[in-house]
């Protein structure tokens, strides 16, 4: 009793005092009590990560429980032990043919050879997604539309001025050019000599 109250205690003295709780030698931390909710220690079991290829082939469950268990028949024992884990890559063993590589097996326990580790079974977590966040527009300059409709004022604009200029040319063509000459030039003379002799 005095064991579990003596590092109270001192925390509660130490807190008073203003010291951090990081600052509470370890040897204090070592005589408390384990909490109810502390997790046991995982079991340790044998395991083998799937690699690309073995012997320039790609690995399957027949192929590990022959190598690792001295028989392919085996392969359901693996298969028992695996499926449905989550694996690193976010799926799961659900067909005893489809593995993939960087995927963790558990090996039944008198499994041996190269490659086969012992050890608590590496658990598997996937990140949550982020929170996707409100899309905010970029901006941009003016619509398509408008500038469409630009080039298409300042076509007008430049058909126009074209057109003003060819028509003042023409006018003034017009009339800088001399009067055509008339089809009888010497009518009027005609006329009045015929005047002045009758």
């Amino acid at each position: 009793m005095l064991r579990r109250l003596l590092p109270a205690l001192l925390l509660t003295a130490l807190a008073a005092a203003g010291v951090p709780a990081a600052a509470v030698p370890a040897a204090a931390a070592a005589h408390a009590a384990p909490s109810p909710s502390a997790e046991p220690a995982a079991a340790s079991v044998k395991y083998y990560v799937v690699r690309n290829q073995f012997n320039g082939e790609p690995e399957f469950l027949f192929e590990i429980a022959q190598r690792f268990l001295g028989s392919g028949d085996r392969n359901d024992e693996i298969f028992a032990l695996n499926r449905g884990r989550l694996q690193p890559d976010g799926l799961r063993l659900t067909k005893p043919e489809a593995i993939l590589p960087g995927w963790i097996l558990q090996l039944p326990a008198d499994a041996e050879g190269v490659g086969v580790q012992t050890g608590p079974l590496p658990t598997v977590t996937i990140a949550e997604p982020a929170p996707a966040q409100a899309l905010t527009p970029v901006k941009s300059g003016p619509a398509w539309w408008l500038w469409a409709a630009l080039a298409s004022a300042a076509v007008v604009v430049v058909a126009g001025a074209t057109a003003a200029w060819w028509l003042i040319r023409r006018r003034r063509q017009a009339s800088a050019a001399p009067s055509p000459s008339p089809l009888w030039p010497d009518t009027d003379r005609y006329y009045r000599l015929e005047d002045t002799a009758g």
